[in-house]
């Protein structure tokens, strides 16, 4: 698992992106236990290297490259390219990092301040890159054609993503039809909504303008400011597109939805209430919001739903990793799973003195 974890120096950043940092690995046999390290790779070898784990990608410290301030992971696929010298596949990580470039925080963003446009601040102008890996351990960046070494740029002023470019998610729709979505904040609308960049090959990438989701639209409807991250999934059945996100509300507290679409491009359908909320458990890691999805479907048509949790409404960092299942019991949306129930670890128990 590459996840993104951040140090006491970018905390200034959590109203925004929660967490958002540096990238690091964690190591399971099962997909629920999971080992994780407090500091850097150590490149070890042999028997230890399954056991290698801790942080693997941070700013860069190159001036001039867009992701000097933090990065968060979006996605890391194992793909071959004719492009990449290599006779099996690697590993590429897209993943979406800040400058000290400084931008105007609008209002509606900052999980602490919706009504209240907020003053210049650094890390806001995300974009979205790539780095390669023959063992997800080591990663080398890639440089793109943009002047930052990204992928592509953010929109031009009065465009829906001029802001940035956040969560980078590829899917492999066919031969040469790459999809990478992903969102931003459109200073306009006052919402978060989704988009959609194509290539043929991973490298140069075309965004198709216009959004292509954006949650719901009524005062009370559960994601009304917005859909921000997102893991879209083919399902193998159905082949039909299911998009879990992370629905914004009202106030700004995150809870995840799922919408479906046949091509994956258009016609987006959602559900109209979330398949996860926070718990409401007193003293719970993930009382409050719940966000970051990432499905994964399993045999017998079931799903696992990876995501973060926090205690607190309102802001601040992700407090951890959580799992959910879906519940085989629910009623479907267009074969989409409508709810999931978190996994229950055993209860400690103590021993005597």
């Amino acid at each position: 698992m590459w996840y993104t974890g951040r140090s006491p120096g970018c905390a200034d950043l959590d109203d925004v992106f929660p967490s958002s940092g540096s990238v690091g690995l964690a190591v399971s046999t099962d997909g629920v236990h999971w080992r994780r390290g407090a500091g850097l790779i150590e490149g070890a070898r042999g028997p230890q290297r399954a056991l290698d784990v801790g942080k693997c990608l941070g700013p860069n410290g190159d001036w001039w490259w867009f992701d000097t301030c933090h990065l968060s992971a979006g996605d890391v696929q194992i793909l071959s390219s004719s492009s990449v010298s290599s006779g099996e596949g690697v590993y590429w990580m897209f993943y979406a990092g800040g400058s000290f470039e400084q931008a105007a925080l609008p209002a509606g963003l900052s999980q602490s301040s919706l009504d209240e446009d907020g003053p210049e601040q650094e890390g806001l102008r995300l974009r979205p890159g790539l780095a390669m890996s023959q063992d997800g351990r080591n990663w080398a960046r890639i440089e793109a054609e943009h002047h930052t070494g990204a992928l592509f740029d953010v929109g031009a002023a009065g465009e829906w993503d001029e802001l940035f470019v956040g969560g980078p998610q590829v899917v492999a729709a066919g031969p040469r039809d790459m999809r990478m979505y992903y969102h931003s904040f459109d200073r306009q609308q006052q919402r978060f909504r989704v988009g959609v960049a194509t290539s043929p090959d991973g490298f140069k990438w075309t965004k198709r303008g216009k959004p292509i989701f954006e949650g719901g639209s009524a005062p009370d409807d559960f994601d009304c400011r917005g859909a921000a991250a997102r893991c879209v999934v083919r399902d193998i059945d159905s082949k039909r597109y299911f998009m879990f996100y992370e629905g914004v509300g009202a106030d700004g507290g995150r809870s995840i939805g799922v919408a479906v679409s046949d091509d994956g491009l258009s016609g987006w359908q959602r559900c109209p209430q979330p398949v996860l909320a926070g718990s409401g458990r007193e003293g719970g890691w993930d009382a409050a919001d719940v966000g970051c999805p990432w499905a994964v479907s399993m045999a017998g048509g079931k799903w696992r739903l990876y995501y973060s949790g926090r205690a607190q409404r309102g802001g601040g960092g992700w407090g951890g990793v959580g799992l959910a299942r879906s519940d085989e019991a629910a009623l479907s949306f267009q074969g989409a799973p409508t709810r999931f129930e978190r996994h229950q670890w055993p209860a400690p128990t103590s021993g005597s003195a």
